[in-house]
This record gives structure tokens, sequence and C-alpha cells, in this order.
């Protein structure tokens, strides 16, 4: 199936923006489905795939109309949409159900700004206030829009409010200054906001914001730099240096600065997971890889206790395929905290990867007591039991998961095309076809089951017309999928069409980076039968020499010439 990273679906729910999931429905089938859906939802979320997400929140809202943690994740879906009139419909929704949550005012406010409404954002922020009368920033916030919407003395009256509440200060005195001066400060007047207050990093914060505004980047870079050499660990300040090096593509500075960031204990570590999050889409670059790794590992190693850490740097792992170090932190994951279910299902996904398929069904039945209605669980379980030749208790399982999961379409076409797995290994290929058409037709654009029952019809020469449609199908939906190209290779070389046989094996090879000895092989069986006799023989000793000792090889070799 399908791996994406899984810890930053769990994670959210631990997020004081999302509360707690209510109780949705005393049927627990519908109960399953909310948190799937929900999980669903967050997953797509984090891989950026917002319309994806609010089709899954949408579903949630419409099994449990009093979710408003749905609606407020369907808001945030459809900010990062752009549709700030339907984010606006659904973040109200959700504050109707539920008014004591800051997060959720934190949402509609975003909206108002990106709107420009700031009347109603005064609002937002009279109602932040409630919530946390002893937290400032809403207080400036809130004078901020009132001097935003031509509200000048009002503003006035409010940083009065934050004086007698809490104090002269330095910020009080700039956001004053900015009053008086209507708005209206060139950037030098910006710098010199900044004298008499040299030891402030938050003057200089403020100045190099102000100056971002204005699009002079390389004025707020000297600013900052001035800033980091006041206090080299404040995290806001190696933040904002890292986002100015990021948009000049200084890529070493800006991890650099990043890690200097992830460093500080005072950076919050919900913080740190949007940033990993955000860099995720682009792990695939060896730079990002690396610096990624090392953010998220100064995250584990700051928060040993924290599942939530620890999980995230196995995500990290995962994602550049070192399973085994992905595994441990996981499994201490586990051991912190059992009730992440996404954690149970990467383990179990690990241990099958590796090869460890009996600890994957011994950590499978573990998960299964906590929670014993997951489908996905179920599938895991049966993939290692079938690996293990319980082929019976795999059927099994398989057929829990098609009756726990109705809904999901992949799931549905993995679960029947792991029956024609299981099928074949009892030697009963009438089955297998039947559950193999299953799997195309429930879910007709998974071109690799499509590729693996084109395969296994070739293997049985077994209706090598429908086998040559389904493999051809697959290699073009997936050009440079090495295994795919040599499937339909293998294919036409059985219907003896050598020719296009040997274009698409030559694909194969062109795509595959490691020297496979099985194309290898078949590149020699094509060009001996186009008469291509000491070609096909070198071919058939590079096979040999990348590993692929079969005795029909061998005998290939030796005899130089092809069998079957």
């Amino acid at each position: 199936m399908n791996r994406t990273y899984v810890f930053l679906a769990a994670i959210i729910l631990n997020l004081n923006a999302f509360g707690q999931m209510p109780v949705v429905s005393n049927a627990t089938r519908d109960s399953n489905m909310v948190k799937q859906l929900f999980f669903a939802g967050l997953r797509e979320k984090m891989s950026d795939n917002y319309m994806l997400a609010a089709t899954n929140f949408n579903k949630v809202i419409g099994l449990d109309a009093s979710n408003h943690a749905a609606y407020f994740e369907l808001a945030n879906a459809n900010l990062r949409l752009d549709k700030l009139a339907e984010a606006e419909i659904n973040i109200k929704q959700a504050i109707k159900l539920n008014n004591n949550n800051p997060w959720y005012y934190r949402i509609l406010g975003e909206v108002y700004k990106r709107s420009n409404k700031m009347p109603e954002l005064v609002e937002v922020f009279s109602q932040l206030i409630r919530l946390d009368p002893e937290n400032d920033a809403y207080y400036f916030d809130k004078a901020n829009a009132l001097y935003l919407s031509n509200k000048v003395e009002e503003a006035k009256k409010v940083y009065d409010q934050i004086e007698i509440k809490f104090g002269e200060s330095r910020d009080l005195i700039t956001a004053r200054r900015r009053v008086q001066s209507n708005g209206n400060a060139s950037e030098s007047d910006i710098v010199k906001l900044l004298e008499g207050n040299q030891a402030d990093v938050k003057n200089y914060l403020y100045a190099a914001g102000l100056l971002l505004q204005k699009g002079n980047d390389p004025e707020a870079l000297k600013v900052l730099l001035k800033a980091q050499q006041i206090e080299p660990q404040n995290f806001e300040v190696n933040l904002a240096l890292a986002d100015i090096y990021r948009k000049q593509k200084n890529d070493d500075a800006a991890f650099s600065s990043l890690k200097l960031a992830f460093g500080s204990i005072d950076m919050p570590l919900t913080e740190k997971v949007k940033i990993v999050a955000a860099l995720f889409s682009k792990i695939s670059e060896p730079v990002v890889a690396k610096n990624l790794t090392d953010l998220s590992k100064i995250v584990a190693e700051q928060n040993p206790k924290d599942a939530k850490a620890l999980a995230l740097y196995g995500d990290v792992l995962y994602q550049q395929n070192k399973l085994r170090e992905a595994l441990v932190q996981y499994q201490e994951a586990l051991k912190l905290n059992e009730q992440v279910y996404v954690v149970w299902e990467q383990v179990i996904n690990i241990q099958s990867l590796i090869g460890h398929y009996a600890e994957a069904v011994k950590i499978g039945d573990e998960a299964l007591t906590i929670y014993p209605n997951q489908a996905s669980l179920y599938y895991y379980m049966a993939y290692a039991l079938y690996k293990t030749s319980k082929f019976d208790l795999a059927l099994n399982n398989l057929k829990t998961a098609l009756q726990l999961d109705v809904d999901n379409k992949s799931m549905q076409a993995q679960v029947y095309a792991l029956q024609g797995d299981i099928y074949i290994s009892q030697n009963n290929f009438n089955q297998a076809k039947n559950a193999f058409e299953k799997a195309i037709a429930t879910e007709p654009d998974n071109y690799l089951i499509m590729n693996n029952y084109a395969y296994y019809l070739a293997l049985k020469n077994d209706d090598l017309t429908k086998a040559a449609k389904y493999a051809e199908t697959a290699a073009n939906a997936m050009p440079f999928n090495s295994s795919v190209a040599d499937t339909y290779a293998f294919i036409l070389f059985k219907q003896q069409k050598y020719d296009l046989a040997k274009t698409w094996i030559e694909k194969a090879l062109q795509n595959n980076t490691n020297k496979n000895g099985v194309y290898l092989e078949h590149y020699g069986d094509i060009l001996y039968m186009k008469g291509e006799k000491d070609d096909a023989l070198l071919q058939w000793q590079k096979a040999k020499e990348a590993g692929n000792g079969t005795e029909i090889l061998n005998k290939k070799i030796n005899e130089k010439k092809y069998f079957k």
C-alpha cells in the first residue's frame, strides 16, 4: 500500500486547535467511520492535498454535524485553497459549537486579515482577550486592527489599557510611535526605531518585520543579523533569518539558521512540527533530506520522553527508506504512548518490509487488542501471515478487512490483490483470477495490481491477449517503472513480438539504476530469438554477474542457446 508519513496526522489530535474529539454516535460503526475519515483528512492535509482533506472533513460533518473539530479542519483546508467565504462559514460554525477554543478564533482572524475585514477582526481579538486576558499580544493586535480600520482614537485607548494592565514597555512605546506617525514611517525611520533600545531584540524583530513588508529584504537582513549578535539563540530571530536566506536560495545558510532555531528549547514543539511538515514534500532532494534528518533528530534528542517527537524523527527516517532506524524511533514512541494508531501501523509495515513477518504478526495481535476495528491492521496482518505461509488465517483477516471498510476502494483493491497472491500460492489459479479481476474493477487505475496480474497470466500462459492488454496499459501509465516495462516485454516475448519486446526491455534497463539480473536475462532471451545470439550470450553473462544464478540461466550460458 502507498505509505505516507504518519506521525503528522496523529500529532494533530493532540494540539489545542482540535480540542477533544467528541462522542459522535452511539453506533460503533459510525464512530469508527468518523475517526477513520478524520485521520484520512489529516493525512491529506499534511501532504498538502487540501481538496481531498476537505472532502474527508465534509464527510465527517455529514456523519456528525456537531463535530466542531471537523469544521475547524475544513475551514483550515478551505483557507489553504483560498476559499475565504467557505472558510469563514466553516469556522463560524465551529465557534458556534465551541466558543472557548482560541485556535478557532485565530483561524477566523486569519480569514478576516486575508479578506481585509478589519472591523470584524477587532471583535476576534476581543474574544481572544476574553479567553486569555493575560496575553498582551492580543491587546496589541486589537489596537493594530483598530488603527487599520481608521479608528485611531480607539486604538490609543487600547494602548492605554495595555499600560494600565501590563505597564509601560518598549513594545508599547514603539506601537504608539507608529500611531503618531500615521503609519507613514520611511525605511530609515523604521531603523531609527531601534535607537535607544539597542539591547531589545523585540524592537529589532519589529523593525525587520516592517522592512520585510516593504520588500526591503537586504535591510531587514542587516537588522536581524544585529539582533542575532545580541541573542544568538533567539529562535524567532533565527527563523526570520532562515526565511530570508530561503528567499535568497541560500540553502546552507537557511538550514544553518533553522538548526539554531530548533536548538532553542523556547521554540514550541508544534512550530518545529509545522516546519518539518512543510519540508517533507522536498525530502527527495539530498540537501533537504540531510538537513531535515538533522532537524528532526534535534527534536527527538530534546524530547526523549515525548512520543510525538520520536515518531516525527521516525517519519523522516522512513521517508528516506532508513527502515531499521525508523523502526527504533517508532518502537520507542509506542513505549511512551500506545494510543497512537498510525504508529502501530507503521511498525507492522516496517517489520514486513524488512522480512520480520513473525514479529509483524505479533505486533499486529497487540495492536488489535487496542484497535479491533481498523481494516488496515487486518490487511497488514494478512500480508505477514501470507508471507509465513499461514494462508487460511491470512484469508480470514482479509475477509474481516473487507467487512470493516466498505468505502475505501484503494484498500479493497489491495485486499483483493493479496487474495489473488494467496490463491496462487495455494495453486488455486481460477480463484486467483477472480480476485485480481475484482481488484482491477474496484480500482481501475491501480497499475501495479494490473501489472502483477498480467505477469501471473503470462507465467501460466493463460490468456496472453488479456495479459498484454493489462501490461500495455500499465506500461504506458508508468513509463519509467522498470518492473512494469519488464513485464510488458516478457509478455510480448511470449507472443513472439520480439521487436516490440526489445524496445520495452531496453526501457526497463534504461530506467533501472542497478543492474537487474532478471531483466538482463530477459534481454538475452529476446536477442536470441531475434537471431542476435552473440549479443544474447553477452546479456546472459551480465545477468549472472548481476547475481542471477538460476540453473536455467547457467544452462543457457553453457550451451549458448535459449531454454524455457
